[in-house]
């Protein structure tokens, strides 16, 4: 059963679409059941599979593991009667030392600081929910933590893990080691917590919603989705204290503004070789294309498939779809509504995984500097095609869905 919300002007509990800005009344929810938006039918909330203690279990977990996962050795390599070792954490030092300081910088904040930080975030405000002790600063805390997710990506290098043990494994000899082991359980539950968290109920455990004096006026928080007066606009949230405002300010502008700058950079990101592997014992370069073409002659067509759609097919449908939905709020088009709604979410939930490819730079970098002829590393494209990833998910995350739906209620 999968129940959907009715609208109403005044209720107790009411919320704000946060995708379409819709007012709704909250029916009665059971076990397995989802809430819908009565305008663009997104998920607002489920209530599958989902528990406070069991998201604590996992991230709890995740945080303790990706310690022992970040200073146990990662992975060893054996060539020519030597050996290399490399650490979780110092895959951006290898970088680094190859000349590409930026883009050791995104490896080392992606996989390092981040996830550690999110889940020790986590922890910290499921752990005093669970314990029942509230505390001024939960609401930032959290805010900060899901600010996080898209940003923290262990379940994306385990992918990019996978395809590094690929590409070397006939080149040189390839063991992976405990840290490595630790992190690819991580990997497994963070994706686990983010499948049970549910955060419409963190939230009201931190602050209940309140009903404000006119919900068709009201302000909707862009961070916890509360509902206030709209005379609270420009003060902060008073559940996450995020800046209350109407719409996300300079959503259009900043977001075609990202979104032209990756399109210019996706060039030389595909054009360019991405890295370099030592094949048959000679030092060869491949772009993003030559690589999954690589990994479907070696018989690996599954992988090769999935580092297409991470290389290529997301990265286009972040730039076509983003385009399309600002294009939509500046023509003030009525139509295709729902799905530009349902093309966004895709977009800001899948653009992550776009990161393949330079972790796996990170991964191989450090154990395959052995000489001249054995030796890997960043190639020119591996700094653009990183900086694509990264602005398409800053335009993601500045472009504001509820625009599209103002502009289609003002249009004449």
């Amino acid at each position: 059963m999968s129940p959907s919300l009715t609208t109403a002007a005044t209720a107790a509990a009411v919320v704000g679409c946060p995708e379409c800005g819709t007012r709704q009344e909250l029916t009665p929810l059971g076990f397995g059941d989802t809430l819908y938006c009565v305008t663009c039918r997104s998920p607002l909330e489920r209530r599958y599979g989902q528990s406070l203690t069991a998201a604590l279990c996992c991230a709890g977990a995740t945080l303790l593991l990706l310690i022992p996962a970040n200073v146990d050795t990662f992975l060893m390599t054996e060539a020519l009667g030597a050996s290399r070792h490399s650490y979780l954490s110092s895959t951006a030092g290898a970088i680094l030392d190859g000349g590409w300081p930026w883009l050791a910088l995104a490896i080392f904040l992606l996989v390092v600081v981040f996830p550690i930080l999110r889940f020790a975030l986590l922890t910290l405000v499921l752990g005093h929910l669970y314990l029942d002790r509230h505390r001024p600063w939960l609401g930032r805390a959290f805010r900060w933590a899901n600010r996080l997710e898209t940003w923290a990506m262990p379940d994306v290098f385990l992918l990019a893990l996978a395809v590094t043990y690929v590409r070397i494994k006939d080149v040189i000899s390839v063991h992976l080691g405990d840290g490595a082991i630790y992190l690819m359980v991580a990997g497994v539950l963070a994706l686990l917590t983010r499948a049970v968290l549910d955060k419409a109920a963190v939230w009201q455990a931190i602050a209940p919603d309140q009903a404000p004096t006119d919900p068709l006026t009201a302000v909707a928080c862009n961070e916890c989705d509360l509902l206030v007066d709209a005379a609270l606009v420009d003060t902060p949230c008073p559940r996450c204290a995020a800046i209350l405002r109407h719409r996300q300010v300079e959503s259009i502008p900043i977001t075609f503004a990202l979104t032209a700058a990756a399109l210019l950079l996706y060039i030389p990101a595909n054009l360019y070789p991405i890295a370099t592997l030592p094949i048959h014992y000679r030092p060869t370069s491949y772009t993003v294309l030559g690589g999954v073409i690589d990994l479907d002659d070696a018989g690996f067509w599954d992988l090769a498939l999935l580092v297409f759609t991470a290389s290529f097919v997301i990265p286009i449908l972040k730039l076509v779809g983003l385009g399309w939905c600002a294009l939509s709020v500046l023509t003030r088009s009525r139509r295709h509504l729902v799905a530009k709604t349902r093309v966004y979410r895709i977009v800001e939930e899948i653009g992550r995984w776009s990161m393949v490819d330079p972790f796996v730079i990170g991964c191989l970098a450090p154990v395959l500097n052995y000489n001249s002829l054995i030796h890997g590393g960043a190639g020119p494209a591996a700094l653009p095609f990183t900086a694509v990833v990264i602005l398409t998910v800053f335009s993601a995350k500045t472009f504001d869905p509820r625009l599209m739906w103002d502009a289609a209620r003002s249009k004449s």
